[in-house]
């Protein structure tokens, strides 16, 4: 056995006669027409307010998909086969579609849940908002030093206010927040309050923090923008680095 499906016809039996590769062309649409609809639910739940559940509902869509478009070949391979012709030629068309339009799909809907998810813009000095936190960054720039504060590289900071706008208490970590450059990024050292330090701030409902936030990034890097993030899995807001900000150099 092959895998594929095997019918032995009796001989006092009549099969209806159909052509090969109308019966392929016929499997071949009904599998672009899964493929369509699978793209077209992965889109609406990833551009709607059912986007918090794409991690489980879309490797579901996927399931079935991929489930449909199997029992679509193998019907298919099934029915050449009950009337009596060769399926080799069917088996590899039908192959190298699925593949084909799955990784099509996969790569599109991938591409297109980056962008959907892409972080908003804001400006320095302006408030920001992500999810129930706003977020307002001020005074951006490397080099100096903290008393009792480490780092390898240069030390950057940047004045945050965080205020929560929300019903229930947030934690806010430096780790979530981001200064990028060309190709890498730095998450967030420490956040500082008054003499207070710590790797997170609890913010009640209704409140506000305001404070320093450190970041430890390489000599030399070349900083192109912040983002700040409600928590690890929120889209965040991206701030364009000042273009008076010093390059971090020796510190």
């Amino acid at each position: 056995m092959d895998g594929w499906p095997s019918v032995e016809r009796p001989a006092d039996v009549g099969v209806p006669s159909f052509g090969v590769v109308r019966r392929a062309v016929q499997a071949g649409a009904a599998i672009v027409g899964v493929q369509v609809l699978a793209v077209g639910i992965a889109l609406l739940v990833i551009t709607s307010y059912r986007r918090a559940a794409a991690g489980w509902l879309l490797p579901l869509v996927g399931v079935v998909d991929a489930l449909v478009t199997l029992q679509i070949g193998w019907l298919a391979v099934r029915d050449i086969r009950l009337a009596g012709r060769r399926t080799v030629g069917v088996r590899v068309f039908l192959v190298l579609l699925v593949v084909a339009l799955l990784g099509g799909a996969g790569v599109g809907a991938l591409a297109v849940y980056r962008y959907v998810n892409r972080p908003a813009e804001g400006v320095f000095g302006s408030p920001v908002m992500d999810r129930d936190i706003r977020f307002t960054a001020t005074e951006f720039r490397c080099g100096g030093k903290i008393k009792r504060v480490t780092v390898r590289g240069t030390l950057c900071r940047v004045k945050l206010n965080v205020a929560n706008t929300g019903s229930a208490k947030v934690l806010v970590e430096a780790k979530v927040q981001r200064l990028r450059d060309e190709g890498d990024e730095y998450p967030g050292l420490l956040l500082i309050e008054g003499r207070r330090r710590g790797t997170a701030w609890g913010v009640e409902a209704g409140a506000e923090v305001r404070g320093v936030l450190v970041f430890d990034v390489p000599r030399g890097s070349v900083l192109r923008s912040l983002e700040v993030h409600a928590d690890g899995e929120s889209r965040g807001v991206r701030l364009p680095v000042p273009a008076e900000l010093p390059r971090p150099g020796k510190s």
